[in-house]
């Protein structure tokens, strides 16, 4: 898969771009009603969610497909797994554990079916607080390229969630500024919300570079925490 690639390579500079990322994971962990003491964190990246966590547990599993994201990680005593939780063997192998809090951030929206692995993490806990991006980020560059988002829409992802959690649910918009457009696309390239998912040409790129209108980029983020 491109984008497991994609996360691997860029693993280092994202540590460098990954301003809204960790904006989401705060606000994440600090919608969390119900604690959990055994917790999955799955997509967990270089430990956004982790560093966000301000409360007492006994065990935290990181779950991640990519080896160098999980390097990053900062903690040795937290049990890091190299997995793809968009694989039904990966999900499987937490379905007997003692697991009370499952969380994800910024990484579900690139399920290739979210509904099978959101009723797979259904049968592990309960207790869940998610983040996805929606297919409304990147908005302006996605209509001027004339091309689809490669994520789910919001109305998609409440649906799916809903089908299987019942949930508290808040959409949140974010904008990121830039000074020059250079900073701008570079960040789309760096920063991991793309996925290194290179769907237009090189001469499209240049002419969305000369032409785009904004100074800024655009971000819309579903939450998802389960009601107590």
């Amino acid at each position: 898969m491109r984008h497991i690639h994609e996360f691997d390579k860029n693993a280092q500079s994202y540590q460098r771009y990954k301003i809204i990322q960790t904006k989401v994971a705060r606000h994440l962990v600090q919608g969390i009603k119900k604690r959990g003491k055994h917790i999955l964190d799955l997509g967990a990246g270089s430990g956004e969610v982790y560093r966000a966590i301000d409360w007492e547990y006994e065990r935290f599993i990181a779950v991640d497909m990519s080896a160098n994201m999980l390097r990053l990680h900062p903690s040795k005593k937290v049990e890091k797994r190299l997995c793809n939780f968009d694989e039904q063997r990966c999900l499987k192998l937490f379905s007997k554990e003692p697991i009370d809090l499952v969380i994800s951030s910024s990484a579900l929206q690139w399920s290739q079916d979210l509904d099978r692995t959101l009723a797979t993490i259904a049968n592990i806990s309960s207790n869940v607080a998610f983040a996805l991006f929606t297919s409304n980020t990147f908005a302006t560059i996605h209509q001027m390229l004339g091309i689809d988002s490669p994520i789910y829409s919001k109305e998609k992802i409440v649906d799916t969630l809903c089908r299987h959690f019942m949930l508290h649910l808040e959409t949140r918009a974010y904008r990121l500024f830039f000074l020059e457009k250079k900073d701008l696309f570079d960040y789309i390239k760096k920063s991991g919300v793309s996925s290194g998912r290179k769907r237009a040409s090189i001469k499209e790129l240049r002419t969305l570079i000369r032409d785009y209108p904004l100074n800024y980029l655009e971000f819309e983020v579903v939450f998802a925490w389960s009601k107590e």
